[in-house]
């Protein structure tokens, strides 16, 4: 099989950094991108502000296969207004000038968040409700860019919803990594109510369907979680149990739920575009996600002792 030229923004970040080394075991030529002035030579900086550079870059290296998209500035702040400016339009840029210069296929990570407070199954015609965010806004704007562009140049562009992916290696203040400092140093954590949910999926099974989804050949809207879904609270105490910690160091209601996360209701993904777009769906379950997770956590803090 003929190999694929695949770039990859936000290549640095969580998801970024497995999918690449994912990418990089098969027989694809794949290069990184950034929209970031970086000192690192094996990182392409493109300034998506301007499109002239964007072309003056493509003219370098040449037009990829492949452009999945994960860079998105801010993600952590839901309603910063990168989200409504810059977030956008450098998004747009990419998508128009490499379509325009041949490229077959970009592929753009969206989120969950995009169904705003709906409830059950979430299919990929499910329209959001509720009160959106910035982020949700910039997302489902570049979104309908993109499938306009993909139309007008007779190409292909995905827009891939995932839900909520975990794993060793997330933010310093994600909740895995809380948990487990505070199992090694055996200390408490309060916590809000935790009576939200979430369709969580492993890292593993994200890398193996953004990968198996850049084979698709039609423009979509595609699902990309577990299917399944768990009360964050439940799934906090079967990862504590994992980890072998004291309950009693679990303050569940110590203080509210954060204002800036969504409702999340109970709501899961349906994943049957996926299946029938890709073949697969996710195999891995919650708790070989949870023992995978803190199997890699445990290799690197040995490693860093």
């Amino acid at each position: 099989m003929e190999s694929s030229r695949i770039w990859v923004s936000g290549s640095r970040g969580f998801i970024g950094k497995y999918l690449v080394r994912a990418l990089q075991t098969s027989s694809d030529d794949i290069t990184c991108v950034t929209c970031r002035q970086t000192s690192d030579d094996n990182v392409i900086y493109i300034d998506c502000s301007d499109k002239r550079h964007i072309r003056e870059i493509i003219n370098r290296y040449g037009v990829p296969d492949v452009f999945i998209h994960l860079g998105w500035g801010s993600v952590y702040e839901p309603q910063s207004d990168v989200h409504s400016t810059s977030n956008i339009s450098n998004s747009k840029n990419l998508i128009s000038e490499l379509f325009c210069a041949g490229l077959e296929k970009f592929i753009f990570l969206g989120s969950s968040s995009e169904y705003g407070d709906r409830e059950g199954p979430l299919s990929e015609n499910t329209e959001p409700s509720g009160k959106l965010t910035n982020y949700v806004k910039g997302k489902l704007e570049v979104a309908s860019y993109g499938f306009e562009m993909a139309k007008l140049f007779e190409k292909v562009f995905v827009h891939l919803r995932l839900f909520y992916a975990f794993g060793a290696g997330q933010h310093q203040n994600s909740l895995i990594n809380q948990l487990y400092r505070s199992h090694l140093g055996n200390t408490s954590l309060n916590l809000s109510p935790c009576q939200h949910f979430r369709d969580y999926i492993h890292i593993s099974d994200v890398v193996e369907g953004i990968g198996r989804i850049s084979s698709i050949n039609e423009s979509a809207i595609v699902n990309l979680g577990s299917g399944r879904a768990i009360m964050l609270r439940d799934f906090i105490e079967l990862f504590w149990n994992c980890l072998g910690g004291n309950p009693d160091l679990l303050h569940f209601g110590a203080h509210p739920k954060p204002e800036h996360e969504p409702q999340q209701p109970y709501c899961y993904a349906n994943l049957d575009t996926l299946r029938r777009l890709t073949g697969w769906t996710p195999s891995l379950s919650l708790i070989e996600g949870i023992k995978e997770t803190l199997h890699t956590l445990s290799k690197s803090s040995t490693s860093s002792i």
